[in-house]
């Protein structure tokens, strides 16, 4: 005779459930007997996918899961991943049932706190603990105890700090006001109260803050919160950016250099809650990697958010979201980037395609800058413009003359001499017809490797155009391999589709919450009807069945994995099991 399931070991019980998918059937056997709902808890409540199911933006049923994690603990420590994606819920959305009426089908609205004996002493205790005055903690009341509590991110903190063992947090966020989220960001970062003796985020590796907006930049005020909290290893930011030519976290000309040992200029501008160990020369990170994609930071914002690291092994800063209409200022970005010239091995230091073809700004700031003073700096990927500056990319100087002689040896005096691969972005700045003197320079580079003794690889990545801008290349390519480097060329033509890039130095990290990443893989708005709950669900699908295939890096106990997750969402009749599992705990 066989045995039963119920005969066998708790823990081959629970290794044969790690496999079970998709989530619907997790929910399904959660309702077998009370040792199996124990041993699915955990594998239900793990990665959170939410999905702005809403018409104008937002989880219609965020109230109610944000009540559950709140009342139960318990289940909110089962929680290691947690990702949002689209539109916050905010006041202006109609998607509100206050009388009853809805113009959009009954799933399609957004409800209301559940109807529960403690709701209004939990909201009140949780308010409570978070406020530092009276005052702060009736703003508090006004957002989060009205029945259908509209404003997302209000809520969004109380849910977020309700998880005690968090370890990956991937969200998308907009233009609207992030104070609320800023303010508990910080206070967790400098362990005020309640978090000096409720500490939350002890476990909070990776973080993904990505802007909704196609067009406009999204604050980054949130963003440079996250620098601060003490376990984040891995930091990415996805089209974030001043709106226009004025400081978010720093008063204006507050530009500081610990390099150049400047005294600290404090900030008139920073949040009321943002405290004194965020400003420069307080670092609280340890941070690994450090990546902004499309984003533009005010130049005077710069030292704050790069002093907020500490000794990060890896820094990518790529400028991007044309209508941000901030300045952008190359010394001054070398000046906040270098506080780190100890420790960094990879840096990365780019910029649009069309920055350059669009035209400078008026208050930009172009100059070429140095990296010999970055002492342990093994990989470099960088823009010409970064290397030689507007006026030396725009036209050659006379031949024969002092400044051609400066610009031809440039690279010879601006590399530092661990180098060990040197990538080119936009090559056409190289290459072109009106650019072919930029090469010359890099053939003089290598017939000079004594500069860079320990260079062996150099890669030109770009459009490169005619048959001519080719050739040059190729010169280029022969005398790197005579010099014994390993040359090669990467062909990025303009204006076609290019699938979005991976995240971190190798490319090898992805996430649901990246715009681009949506649109350019052909998935548009409609995937978030089609993967939307039933009205019944409480928690959405498993973070594990995300839509698309991608290697993604997370943490389980304390070590990083890689794992691959499945196609498809797999949400069809998982919904109903998840409430009826919740309600039996």
């Amino acid at each position: 005779m066989s045995p039963s399931l119920d005969s066998l070991s708790v823990e081959l019980l629970d290794i044969i459930v790690s496999f079970v998918h998709p989530s619907p059937a997790l929910g399904k056997l959660a309702l077998v007997s009370w040792k199996f709902n124990s041993l699915v808890t955990p594998h239900l409540y793990r990665h959170i996918v939410l999905y702005a199911d809403g018409p104008e933006g937002g989880f219609t049923r965020m109230l109610p899961l944000t009540f559950l994690m709140l009342r139960k603990p318990s289940i909110a420590s089962l929680v290691r991943s947690f990702t949002f994606c689209g539109m916050f819920h905010n006041e202006k959305c109609t998607t509100i049932n206050v009388e009853g009426q809805c113009d959009y089908d009954e799933g399609e609205c957004r409800l209301p706190w559940p109807n529960h004996p403690e709701l209004d002493e939990t909201l009140r205790r949780v308010v409570k603990e978070v406020s530092h005055s009276e005052e702060e903690e009736l703003g508090w009341q006004v957002e989060v105890l009205p029945r259908y509590a509209p404003m997302d991110t209000a809520i969004f903190p109380l849910l977020l700090m309700s998880f005690p063992n968090l370890r990956r947090l991937d969200m998308e966020i907009c233009s609207l006001r992030e104070d609320f989220l800023a303010r508990i960001f910080n206070r967790i970062a400098s362990s005020e109260p309640p978090f000096d003796v409720k500490p939350v985020f002890t476990q909070l590796t990776d973080i993904m803050i990505a802007n909704n907006d196609e067009d406009h930049p999204s604050e980054y005020v949130f963003f440079a919160a996250c620098c601060r909290l003490p376990a984040v290893k891995r930091l990415y930011g996805h089209r974030l950016g001043a709106n226009g030519d004025w400081p978010q976290l720093s008063e204006r000309g507050g530009v500081i250099s610990q390099i150049e040992t400047r005294e600290p200029q404090r900030s008139k501008l920073l949040p009321v809650d943002t405290p004194q160990s965020s400003r420069p020369g307080d670092a609280t990170s340890d941070m690994d990697t450090f990546e902004l994609r499309y984003s533009t930071l005010h130049y005077t914002d710069l030292p704050v958010v790069f002093s907020a690291l500490r000794s990060p092994h890896t820094i990518i800063y790529h400028i991007g979201c044309s209508l941000s209409y901030t300045p952008i200022r190359t010394p001054d970005i070398i000046s906040a980037i270098a506080i780190h010239a100890t420790s960094l091995r990879h840096l990365a230091i780019d910029h649009e395609d069309y920055y350059i073809e669009d035209g400078l700004g008026l208050n930009d700031i172009a100059e070429p800058i140095s990296f010999v003073g970055f002492i342990a700096l093994t990989h470099l990927r960088v823009a010409p413009l970064f290397l030689f500056g507007s006026v030396n990319l725009g036209e050659a100087p006379n031949p024969g003359s002092v400044d051609e002689r400066a610009m031809l040896n440039r690279l010879r005096w601006v590399l530092p001499s661990t180098l060990e691969s040197l990538y080119i972005t936009n090559a056409y700045f190289v290459f072109g017809d009106q650019h072919a003197h930029i090469a010359e320079a890099f053939e003089v580079l290598l017939q000079h490797k004594e500069c860079v003794p320990h260079l062996r690889e150099l890669v030109f990545e770009g459009d490169f155009g005619d048959l001519e801008n080719i050739q040059r290349a190729g010169r280029v390519i022969r005398v790197a391999e005579e010099m014994g480097v390993d040359a090669r060329v990467i062909s990025l033509p303009q204006d076609e589709y290019v699938k979005q890039r991976g995240w971190g130095w190798d490319e090898e990290v992805s996430f649901e919450t990246c715009a681009s990443s949506r649109l350019q893989t052909g998935i548009n708005d409609g995937r978030n009807r089609e993967s939307s709950l039933d009205m019944h669900q409480v928690v959405l699908v498993e973070f594990g069945q995300a839509r698309r295939s991608s290697i993604m890096r997370v943490l389980d106990s304390g070590l990083s994995l890689w794992r691959k997750w499945e196609n498809g969402m797999g949400t069809d009749g998982g919904a109903g099991a998840l409430l009826e599992h919740g309600e039996l705990l």
